[in-house]
């Protein structure tokens, strides 16, 4: 088990971070420094700190893990064994849009890539939102660049209704009408689908962006293959 030696006193701690939370590579990460947080009340105990360095050269920036003492082994305090909590800060990942889906629905992206961050800083009640946010302009984009003469009421119906009349292809149909049923469900007090959660609707997502996808790039080549 690894130690770190703070004011003459080792502190043993289970595990150093293998992936940086800045730039998402697995990582040997190099330890530059700790620090202690004190605790009086011994039922909360210590917290350690441990500054690490990404060895990568594309990265190389520093993140600090804290350790909270293993409760089974207070009685030790304060050189109880520590597991590693939580590494901050954290850079959200970027979602990998395609570039025709970006230039179909540039909100989507967007609104995509503010859902990932929030659910990467666990802001989970309101993650599921925006993903259901996210669908809702991805299928109104498409549905107008399938139906460019009804763009306005495309744009002033429902969800539901314009999945239903304006979405011919039977897999994007499906999919999206699914992912709106679990997405309705991030945003209402009473889930009507509580065996699925916010992955669901990901999921979901994905499978709907990746048909419409399917289908724009048979446009392309149709139109430039004449």
């Amino acid at each position: 088990m690894p130690n770190i030696r703070i004011s003459e006193t080792h502190y043993e701690y289970d595990r150093a971070p293998d992936h940086c939370p800045l730039c998402h590579h697995g990582i040997q990460a190099i330890k530059v420094g700790s620090n202690l947080i004190s605790r009086s009340d011994r039922q909360t105990g210590h917290t350690l700190q441990v500054l690490y360095r990404c060895p990568r050269d594309e990265c190389q920036r520093a993140f600090i893990a804290s350790y909270t003492q293993n409760r089974e082994r207070l009685g030790h305090y304060p050189t109880g064994d520590y597991l590693l909590r939580n590494t901050a800060p954290f850079r959200p990942t970027e979602p990998d849009t395609p570039k025709e889906l970006k230039e179909l629905s540039p909100s989507y992206h967007e609104i995509l890539e503010q859902s990932t961050a929030a659910e990467g800083f666990r802001l989970n009640q309101i993650a599921g939102c925006g993903f259901r946010k996210a669908l809702e302009f991805l299928i109104k984009d498409y549905a107008i660049h399938k139906h460019p003469d009804d763009a306005d009421a495309i744009k002033r119906k429902m969800l539901g209704a314009c999945i239903n009349e304006y979405v011919n292809d039977a897999n994007v149909k499906v999919c999206a009408s699914r992912a709106a049923w679990i997405g309705n469900d991030e945003t209402h007090y009473i889930r009507k689908w509580g065996e699925k959660d916010i992955n669901d609707l990901k999921t979901l997502l994905r499978l709907t962006s990746a048909w419409i996808l399917n289908e724009l790039l048979t446009e392309k080549y149709l139109r430039e293959m004449e």
